[in-house]
């Protein structure tokens, strides 16, 4: 179902499960994924570890995380999820605005230090660290403080992590116990993540925007060619919001031979209106990362 809310802000998505019982929300977990592109919203009921309500918001001529402070603030009023008090919240950033630091060379008073070596930033955002204990190293990234002071303003319990932060650890740790390289791709409306995972090692992390279907398989061509990654042989994972009838999956497959879908977590159960989405999307959202 789609819903227009306001100028900028469009409900794509809502599903609430009849399981959803707002007088027991103190003793749910609710997550929120905010990009430039849309703000998703899911609850866990931590019992029974299952997903009981989704809403995803889309934006249009939104450019930045200012424009999205304001479109938050629509959703903060629209939404049937957000409303509630929870056991928990989770906030989990979408942005380019990150650096993997090795807890070996990692220095807490440098932390600002290391994301601005590798990221432009503007001037307003926090400096936010996750722990990656897969491979023994720090994210550090950007929190815009807009974001921040509203989620901080409408909840007093909320912890924030890099979206990042979940898909690489998961990755790792589902592959731990393989040999050879896979080379994961996580697929966002404008954006996609490349992940080179080789056993209990993480070889290749980064993000590439896209505009079309032809610029993602040029950036993911030159992955492969960066990495000496043959695309004749390598596994290729695809995880996040792509479909097999798409014109992205459909170009892609003509230059990948050993192409397929990956599966969110299999540790989670679903309510039955979750269960009809493809297996592969929203990884991050749906994650017990933040347990």
């Amino acid at each position: 179902m789609e819903t227009e809310i306001k100028n900028k802000v469009t409900q794509a998505t809502s599903f609430i499960d009849e399981g959803f019982k707002p007088a027991y929300t103190a003793t749910y977990q609710l997550i929120l994924q905010i990009s430039i592109d849309n703000i998703m919203i899911t609850v866990n009921e931590k019992a029974s570890n299952k997903y009981i309500a989704f809403e995803n918001y889309t934006f249009q001529n939104v450019f930045d995380f200012d424009g999205v402070a304001d479109a938050l603030d629509t959703v903060l009023k629209e939404s049937k999820l957000i409303r509630h008090k929870y056991k928990s919240v989770v906030c989990l950033m979408v942005n380019n605005l990150s650096t993997i630091v090795p807890n070996a060379l990692y220095d807490e008073e440098r932390k600002k230090m290391y994301l601005k070596f590798n990221t432009a930033l503007q001037g307003d955002e926090m400096v936010v660290v996750d722990d990656l204990k897969s491979i023994d190293a720090k994210n550090v990234f950007a929190l815009p403080l807009s974001i921040k002071l509203k989620l901080n303003y409408q909840f007093i319990n909320v912890k924030y992590y890099h979206y990042s932060s979940a898909l690489i650890d998961t990755l790792v740790l589902q592959n731990k116990n393989q040999t050879g390289k896979k080379l994961f791709v996580h697929v966002q409306q404008s954006h996609f993540e490349a992940v080179v995972i080789d056993g209990k090692n993480l070889l290749f992390y980064n993000t590439f925007n896209y505009h079309s279907a032809e610029d993602f398989v040029y950036y993911l061509l030159f992955v492969c060619e960066q990495l000496q990654l043959n695309p004749e042989t390598i596994d290729v994972v695809l995880l996040g919001e792509i479909e097999q009838n798409s014109t992205i999956y459909a170009l892609t497959q003509k230059y990948v031979r050993k192409l397929k879908f990956g599966e969110r977590n299999d540790g989670a159960q679903y309510s039955y209106q979750l269960q009809t989405l493809p297996t592969n999307y929203y990884f991050t959202l749906f994650n017990n990362y933040y347990s």
